[in-house]
């Protein structure tokens, strides 16, 4: 429900910006691949994970080359970690892990709302295309957080994981003109964690940070 509620209400403010010639936006859909960055040897990364994800995206003009560009994301991310030392506990939304053995991987599966601010530029049209770069930051709310510590256990882990994580994140690509101010959007996104996403502990390493790594493929329509 939250989510939706925030799609409505994104929808909502920038169709009353839409109706100022210095705004634009439009929706896209986005595979992506996602991983973990363990930044200590006793945490390794095993798997990424494939997925999909869906967002809104729009811009305001600052000048004719550069614009403020907001979104309102939809996420599936995760991947595998594996623990090489034990841990004493996972606390579960209906249980607790005591007393887990060394070399456990854990499977995440993650949703996240993201609510990414950048300044993009881009350059005039050739032909029908327009290029573009774009460089910010994209606050990450955890939507959903489930990981699999027994096989296939599906455990709800909100517990350990933070409620709110941040990435930066590059990009770039192109508009296509399609007819009036309608426009095909291709873009491909890259996002570098800058924040602990989970909070399980070690018994011999408890100051280590795992950060999540996101890589879209954009395609959509802005108009």
């Amino acid at each position: 429900m939250r989510k939706w509620s925030l799609i409505l209400a994104f929808v909502f403010l920038t169709s009353l910006l839409f109706s100022q010639e210095k705004f634009s936006g439009g929706v896209y859909v986005s595979p992506q691949i996602s991983w973990f960055k363990p930044d200590n040897k006793q945490v390794q990364k095993e798997k990424g994970r494939m997925s999909f994800g869906f967002g809104l995206t729009s811009d305001i003009a600052l000048t004719n080359a550069f614009s403020l560009n907001l979104g309102l994301g939809f996420n599936n991310a995760g991947g595998s970690l594996k623990y090489l030392d034990s841990i004493p506990k996972i606390e579960t939304v209906d249980s607790t892990y005591t007393n887990i053995k060394a070399n456990t991987v854990l499977k995440y599966k993650l949703q996240y709302i993201e609510l990414p601010i950048s300044i993009k530029g881009k350059t005039k049209e050739i032909g029908y295309i327009s290029y573009f770069l774009k460089f910010g930051i994209s606050p990450l709310i955890r939507y959903k957080a489930r990981a699999d510590v027994t096989v296939d256990s599906n455990d709800d882990l909100k517990n350990e994981v933070r409620a709110v994580s941040f990435a930066y994140h590059i990009g770039g690509g192109i508009t296509y003109s399609l007819k009036g101010d309608t426009k095909l959007l291709i873009e491909a996104v890259f996002k570098n964690g800058l924040s602990d996403i989970e909070k399980i502990e070690n018994y011999k390493n408890k100051d280590y940070k795992n950060i999540l790594n996101i890589l879209e493929i954009r395609a959509g329509i802005v108009f």
